[in-house]
């Protein structure tokens, strides 16, 4: 069990970086081609893909289950798909990005009631955080302001906020989970 929490924590860490990477690309390039940002984008979330496969390879002999191999596989296709299709993708960039960071928030959120089941200080931070970032895909969604260009900017800094986030999750879920092993090899001494 413990491997299996180590390789989430790698993958997850490795995906926030990409994402604040391409969220700082965007908020500093908005009139820049977004064919190049589908073919990035397209190529992170390939690269996320593999991952989740190779990590699901490396632990197939220990009963990993089937269902872990499903995100990878998802995220591998469509990281080929943008990466192939830029131009088809200009239209749903809106919609990519919204539903990604509703993604993120929705994780985000799970692990919020991680913490608030161990009972961990301040998990209502987490769980704020969680819930801005599923407000902002949303909103993203919506696209209330029209331009393209503000539209690029407004998903840069939400994916910033959202890589951080996760860091800032990724972080405290690390921490309980020590404290809990920890307490339960405490407990196991005791016998």
């Amino acid at each position: 069990m413990k491997s299996i929490l180590h390789e989430q924590r790698r993958s997850s860490i490795a995906a926030a970086a990409v994402t604040i990477l391409l969220g700082l690309t965007l908020v500093w390039w908005p009139s820049g081609s977004v064919r190049l940002l589908c073919i990035l984008l397209g190529f992170a979330v390939f690269v996320t893909g593999i991952i989740y496969l190779l990590g699901w390879v490396a632990k197939r002999r220990e009963s990993y289950p089937m269902v872990l191999l499903l995100p990878g596989v998802v995220l591998c296709a469509i990281g080929v798909w943008l990466m192939t299709n830029p131009e088809s993708v200009v239209i749903l960039i809106q919609y990519i990005f919204g539903a990604i960071l509703i993604f993120h928030g929705v994780v985000d959120l799970q692990g919020a009631v991680v913490l608030m089941k161990q009972s961990w200080a301040r998990w209502w931070l987490d769980l704020a955080l969680g819930a801005l970032t599923v407000a902002l895909g949303a909103l993203i969604l919506i696209n209330p302001f029209g331009t393209f260009s503000a539209l690029i900017m407004l998903i840069g800094g939400a994916l910033i906020f959202d890589g951080i986030s996760d860091l800032y999750i990724i972080w405290r879920l690390s921490r309980a989970f020590r404290q809990v092993e920890r307490e339960l090899n405490d407990d196991q001494s005791d016998w």
